[in-house]
């Protein structure tokens, strides 16, 4: 027989369990402005975003898109206490691994950390070739990672913007007959100077603003 005390103390809600169904992932150069709201409307809908952010396309159903934190915490111990007395967080740095699978001019950049917009074709083959930097540059891009759950009136995103992010690991880049050419990559949030934030998280849609108060915030007015 169920314990409705614990039941209640509980407060377990399958209804606030979240899956990312579908994904996407948009770069913007460094001087694109950064959105302040994604959806409009007493229908909460989606808004398309500036043409300065350009879409990663398919990425790893199997990888996914994974965050990280890096928490460093330093520690303080005093005579007579089996435990520390005080931890302080020295930092707080966020990352965020995807593999790109479509071989397009934006993954080609961010793979090879350069600016192709002066690669032109060959006029009758339409042969393209770059060389990889003798001394590469640290390049900061806007990137915002759009996640979706549900569908219709009951759609939810979950979303992430790094305002300043880099490139921080390139993934090995595996020639095979067996699985597609992909492009793993490894990007750290920084704190934009100006906007004074390394990541912002939104959880937008017409399914978060009916879920509002179950899942503790005040209701939409």
């Amino acid at each position: 027989m169920p314990d409705s005390t614990l039941e209640t103390i509980k407060a377990a809600n399958a209804d606030l369990i979240r899956k990312i169904l579908d994904l996407a992932i948009v770069v913007a150069p460094y001087s694109a402005a950064v959105p302040t709201s994604f959806t409009s409307g007493a229908s909460s809908t989606l808004q398309s975003l500036a043409t300065d952010y350009k879409p990663i396309g398919w990425t790893d159903k199997d990888d996914g898109a994974t965050w990280s934190r890096d928490l460093d915490v330093s520690e303080t111990t005093s005579h007579g206490s089996s435990e520390p007395t005080r931890r302080d967080v020295n930092s707080d740095v966020t990352g965020f691994q995807m593999t790109a699978q479509q071989t397009s001019k934006l993954v080609l950049e961010l793979t090879q950390n350069i600016d192709l917009t002066g690669v032109t074709p060959t006029a009758t083959t339409g042969e393209i070739g770059w060389n990889k930097p003798v001394a590469p540059a640290t390049r900061y891009y806007r990137l915002i990672a759009i996640g979706r759950d549900g569908a219709g009136t009951d759609t939810i995103y979950v979303i992430k913007v790094l305002p300043r992010a880099m490139i921080s690991d390139i993934g090995d880049e595996t020639w095979s007959d067996t699985d597609a050419l992909t492009y793993p990559l490894t990007w750290t949030a920084t704190p934009d100077p100006t906007l004074g934030y390394a990541v912002r998280t939104v959880l937008a849609g017409p399914g978060v603003k009916s879920r509002l108060v179950s899942m503790g915030f005040p209701a939409a007015t």
